[in-house]
């Protein structure tokens, strides 16, 4: 149950957070993973004290509202039930996107992590950042932070044998009140011969107070029905 509730999580997300001013866009999501495609399709609503609403249409219903805290409420409509999660390491603050919508995209928030900076160099007019962990962690060995004209468009991480197990790619850029990758690719390369590819293309990008939807002040439904996230039953 711990794996399938990991799977609807990512699934429910990217997510935006902490970001200075109000922001909704729409996102369609393709996960291609051991020979099998997942399409996800949902509508995220921010709120500058970083609460997100995340209103997925596909595969299913599904309303999550979570916070900087981890405190995640994933409602399902259909049968008036929520789940439950509270986890520092789901805020919304760690998401990747949240970097943008906030203005933390110089390190990524690496250093958050456990990462310092350990050389920059210029090359083929890229600036590239590397950060290595401070002690030793199951995390990765080394990132790679490349950036074009001041902003990010790649990211690498490397295993401790020196090979790339994930990368990450930006682009599509729309620049305005906030600079936002359009266009996110992440690749993981889970085996020699396999590796899971998640694109994630952003839509209808609306910052400020022309941002107006009903979903940025939705609340769970007093009377919905707790369910247990490892039990996938009514909560005690």
């Amino acid at each position: 149950m711990k794996t399938k509730l990991l799977i609807l999580i990512t699934l429910l997300l990217p997510t935006l957070a902490l970001a200075q001013q109000r922001l909704s866009v729409d996102v369609q999501t393709i996960t291609v993973a051991g020979g099998k495609k997942v399409t996800a399709t949902k509508s995220l609503y921010l709120s500058p004290d970083g609460r997100l609403i995340s209103e997925m249409q596909r595969p299913q219903h599904v309303i999550t509202t979570t916070n900087a805290l981890g405190e995640m409420r994933i409602y399902n409509p259909a049968d008036n039930t929520v789940m439950i999660v509270d986890d520092k390491e789901l805020a919304s603050s760690k998401e990747l996107v949240t970097m943008f919508a906030s203005g933390r995209f110089m390190d990524m928030d690496l250093p958050v992590y456990g990462y310092t900076q350990s050389d920059i160099r210029q090359q083929d007019g890229m600036t590239i950042k590397t950060f290595e962990p401070k002690t030793k962690t199951s995390g990765a060995a080394k990132v790679e932070l490349v950036f074009e004209r001041h902003l990010p468009v790649c990211m690498v991480y490397y295993g401790p044998k020196g090979d790339a197990v994930r990368k990450v790619y930006f682009s599509r850029y729309e620049l305005g009140r906030v600079p936002m990758p359009m266009r996110i690719t992440e690749v993981e390369y889970s085996s020699p011969t396999d590796s899971l590819i998640r694109l994630s293309t952003y839509s209808n990008l609306i910052i400020g107070a022309e941002a107006q939807s009903d979903m940025f002040d939705f609340q769970v439904p007093s009377d919905a029905v707790k369910i247990a996230p490892e039990k996938g039953k009514p909560a005690k």
